[in-house]
């Protein structure tokens, strides 16, 4: 299943180049009814052989996909010598940042830091905290890698254009960001008790959860700001930028084993927290050190600055949410979300004070999509 996933990845990031909308589109949908359809037909038949329904249904989902792609993106035989050495660099990249990404898992599993009580715990908040990065974040990031790999060009200065784009995702992404940690932290224990019960809240979730939270905001910004690095880099940038990924690699296993040791699995929250910062700072560098054309009156990166509007609103309601937390819950916890309600109602209505161009972007974005309907 996940060779043949993988195979379709070459095909599924040319489609994506290649504004290929609605081929991705057929492909995700035939892919996820054949999928829900087969395993629903094969549990009704063999009930006792769920696990293997389960295999089954996506080893065939997965088949369809390769078949899409590959029958509808007829492959060539001809190589062309730089990009197969670029593509090559960006190989060697995945691998690395599979590992920064997933590496937690490998060493939990690998050297037994957290016993399964534990190990179950964590993926259940990870998981939850994670809908966010899922849903709201990868759409964004594959969408701007897009724009940015059509409209940008390696090695050069950045464009007024881009250089706005860049500027008003990691506002937005950041922004985001920001409202997580405000809320997660006076929430995490009344999300954690509507998901799973008193039973779950009552452990060291709530820890997780809210540590989880301030991670959320490190991948926001992340992501956007890797989508135009990766977009940017010339070949040997990219070679040298693997390289620091292996020394990244170092700093997260040996961050891992220490923080793990001391506050047990929020460690690895915390660690992958560090891994963040660190890719965070060398894409920042990056950034930094590229010339902009004289077009551009805002530097990008400022976009990692909040108006300062709605940093005061920001912790004006972080601070109201935490005093309703410790006043109003658990014996009031209508009070608490109304409280929460009122405070994310504020923060909403000072961004929009601040960010008006912000706004104007999202309503032509939804206008468009409405003539396109």
């Amino acid at each position: 299943m996940v060779a043949l996933e993988t195979a379709a990845q070459p095909l599924v990031i040319l489609a994506q180049a290649m504004l290929f909308v609605k081929l991705k589109v057929v492909a995700d949908m035939v892919s996820l009814c054949s999928r829900v359809a087969l395993k629903a037909w094969l549990i009704a038949l063999y009930p006792s052989h769920a696990i293997w329904a389960y295999c089954v249904g996506h080893a065939v989902s997965s088949a369809l996909l390769v078949v899409i792609y590959y029958g509808t993106l007829l492959w060539h035989p001809a190589l062309d010598r730089d990009q197969l050495a670029l593509t090559w660099s960006f190989f060697k990249q995945g691998l690395l940042k599979q590992l920064l990404t997933e590496g937690e898992r490998y060493l939990m599993t690998a050297f037994h830091l957290l016993d399964f009580s534990e190990q179950g715990l964590y993926d259940v908040v990870a998981n939850l905290g994670s809908l966010a990065a899922r849903f709201l974040f990868q759409p964004i990031e594959e969408n701007a890698y897009v724009y940015f790999s059509r409209t940008v060009e390696r090695g050069k200065p950045v464009s007024a254009a881009a250089g706005r784009v860049l500027h008003d995702l990691l506002r937005a992404m950041s922004l985001l960001g920001l409202v997580a940690v405000t809320f997660g932290w006076s929430y995490s224990h009344l999300l954690l008790r509507l998901y799973g019960g008193a039973l779950l809240a009552a452990g060291p979730a709530v820890s997780l959860l809210r540590a989880q939270c301030a991670y959320v905001l490190l991948l926001a910004v992340n992501g956007v700001l890797e989508c135009y690095t990766f977009a940017v880099m010339r070949q040997e940038q990219i070679n040298g930028y693997n390289r620091k990924m292996v020394l990244l690699s170092v700093i997260f296993v040996i961050s891992t084993g220490i923080f793990t040791r001391l506050f047990g699995g929020v460690g690895f929250i915390l660690a992958n927290c560090v891994n963040m910062l660190t890719r965070i700072y060398v894409c920042y560098r990056f950034v930094a050190g590229l010339p902009l054309e004289p077009a551009v009156s805002v530097p990008p990166l400022l976009g990692l600055r909040p108006p300062a509007a709605v940093a005061a609103a920001l912790v004006t309601a972080g601070l109201l949410a935490a005093g309703s937390e410790s006043r109003l819950y658990p014996s009031s916890a209508a009070a608490h979300v109304a409280v929460g309600a009122l405070c994310g109602a504020a923060v909403v209505a000072a961004a929009v004070y601040s960010e008006p161009r912000l706004l104007q972007a999202a309503r032509e974005r939804v206008g468009d999509k409405l003539k396109r309907s």
